[in-house]
């Protein structure tokens, strides 16, 4: 059995990346010969994960390692045959067996700093990691035991701090070494000279529950081992107990700790936080005051000053470089120096259907006003336009803006910005719509709009542009006539005039759309054409191109 990891920071946006990252999932977890994590930050529901983006997750199991970083990877990654960083601007460095980067396109990873963020970079950052490095050292001698699953915030943690679980910790103790650290021995057991690790473990009163149940059970050199212990706590609301574990000397072994768990979502009339959580845990091994105000200090600092990479050192780590367009292939040669392969995104094509058209136009993507945003608010104003303009042309045309929307307040107040304009005009917006409704939308429309890195250097900012375009090709495969930007990856997917129409400027999108509408019963033979163009990109070639790509890993580890 082939154990694989494919790791996605950023699981809980679901977007573009994310449906990506899970149709890997989907695709290896159905091989018999695969057993398949899905490894990410925070937690999800895989069920509906599965709903949103179209796929079938139920053989693919979650893992929440909520700190990753190169000190923390040896565990993390150490246990897979094949490990796959599927997280956009990762840079920590895997330690499996055959490691594949997936990258979606090479941006900088400072491209979304702010000048204090540059400020401290430029002088925090060498003092930061010489304060980390040192904190390792002290960690490592002042402790015998590392989490290697479930905690929430792993730092702190480490700094003697109450930390959220997942409602699931593993602990891995190490008392191979003979000199058995006096600093975990309570006054208890220091005449029998038993080794022992001291928690604290608590349950708020944020989580409702007036009883947490808590079971901690120590095993051997596995967790599939009977336990030698086996303990039981029942924690009232807001309670917190101390507990002393005994371990094995002179033995690897693990510790897990279960707990009833709560989502802080239900709790509360809007949805901030949809994580399971589980007990909160503290670490309350006896350190001196002088160490304890260390980590105390060191809790303040930054982690992008001890994250953010010097150098593309990281990228030795990997076996393999995959990207999902030429246009990202090129850049990853230029930015990086490096080769990659492709393996176009999926797109399920055969979901979607030509239906009865309508007068719609259509755009598709996340609301956002930063970085790579897909600049609904000028297509509201270009339709606007072309309302005053071509009043006749434009009779009984609407325009549909639909997309995934994230509760944060500028990406809320960048849709309000759009609405404001639409304000008497025919513009429809639509957030965070199903998947049926989506895929009825693109049946419904005649023509789809994608201006991604609309007024951007693409020579500059080549980041800002759409990478591939996976709404085109749906969009193909429905029967829409596509007009999009002729930049980043959407230039590789239209051919001019053949399965579509490509634009430069906000004038010709127009020109452009005008003649679609005027010509539409002329243009169909390239509604046809871009319909049996999508199949390129369809899931069954993705999944071909997949399964080779993870044979030939596993060739390599047989070698």
């Amino acid at each position: 059995m082939i154990k694989i990891g494919i790791f996605d920071r950023y699981l809980s946006t679901l977007g573009g990346g994310e449906r990506y990252s899970c149709k890997i999932a989907e695709v290896l977890s159905k091989n018999k010969d695969y057993k398949v994590d899905l490894i990410t930050d925070l937690y999800s529901d895989l069920s509906e994960v599965s709903e949103r983006l179209n796929l079938d997750l139920s053989e693919t199991a979650l893992k929440i390692f909520p700190f990753i970083s190169d000190d923390y990877s040896q565990s993390i990654t150490g246990i897979y045959d094949i490990f796959i960083n599927a997280t956009y601007l990762s840079a920590f460095s895997p330690k499996a067996k055959y490691n594949i980067y997936v990258c979606y396109f090479p941006t900088p990873f400072d491209s979304d700093f702010r000048p204090i963020h540059r400020f401290l970079l430029v002088f925090f950052r060498k003092p930061a990691r010489w304060l980390y490095r040192k904190s390792e050292k002290l960690l490592s001698s002042l402790k015998k035991f590392e989490i290697t699953e479930g905690i929430y915030d792993l730092k702190r943690f480490m700094l003697g701090r109450g930390s959220w679980s997942t409602g699931e910790v593993i602990i891995r103790t190490d008392r191979t070494r003979q000199d058995t650290d006096k600093v975990l021995l309570s006054e208890s057991t220091k005449k029998n000279n038993d080794p022992i690790i001291k928690l604290g473990i608590k349950n708020p009163t944020d989580t409702n529950l007036k009883t947490m149940h808590v079971r901690i059970t120590a095993h051997g050199s596995s967790l599939s081992e009977s336990p030698f212990l086996n303990i039981r706590e029942n924690l009232d609301a807001g309670q917190k107990k101390s507990i002393e574990i005994p371990v094995k000397p002179g033995e690897v072994s693990y510790i897990r700790i279960k707990s009833d768990v709560f989502i802080p979502s239900v709790q509360n009339n809007q949805i901030k936080d949809s994580r399971k959580l589980g007990v909160v845990l503290y670490d309350e091994s006896d350190i001196s005051m002088p160490k304890r105000i260390f980590f105390k200090i060191l809790g303040y600092i930054p982690m992008f000053l001890v994250t953010y990479p010097s150098d593309f050192k990281f990228l030795e780590s990997y076996d393999e470089i995959v990207s999902i367009s030429e246009f990202s292939k090129y850049w990853i040669k230029r930015y990086w120096g490096k080769d990659s392969r492709i393996l176009f995104p999926p797109v399920d094509t055969d979901s979607f259907e030509t239906g009865l058209k309508e007068k719609i136009i259509l755009s598709v993507g996340r609301f956002f006003p930063e970085h790579h945003n897909k600049k609904q608010y000028e297509l509201a104003q270009a339709f606007i336009d072309m309302i005053k303009s071509n009043p006749d042309d434009m009779k009984d045309y609407r325009l549909v803006l639909a997309g995934g929307l994230e509760n944060r307040e500028n990406h809320i107040a960048y849709v309000e910005k759009i609405k404001e304009i639409s304000r008497g005009y025919p513009i429809e917006i639509m957030t965070n719509i199903s998947w049926s409704d989506l895929k009825a939308l693109f049946s419904k429309a005649m023509i789809f709009w994608h201006a991604s890195g609309l007024n951007e250097d693409e020579s500059k900012n080549p980041a800002k542009f759409e990478h591939f375009g996976i709404t085109t090709v749906e969009a193909m495969s429905a029967g829409c006539i596509p007009i999009v930007i002729n930049k980043g990856g959407q230039k590789e997917i239209i051919e001019e005039a053949v399965n579509g129409f490509k634009f430069e400027d906000i004038s010709e999108l127009k020109a452009k759309t005008i003649y679609a509408i005027r010509n539409y019963e002329s243009v169909k033979e390239i509604k046809l054409k871009a319909g049996s163009d999508s199949q390129k990109y369809s899931n069954n070639n993705f999944k071909e191109n997949l399964l080779k790509i993870i044979s030939e890993a596993v060739g390599q580890l047989k070698k």
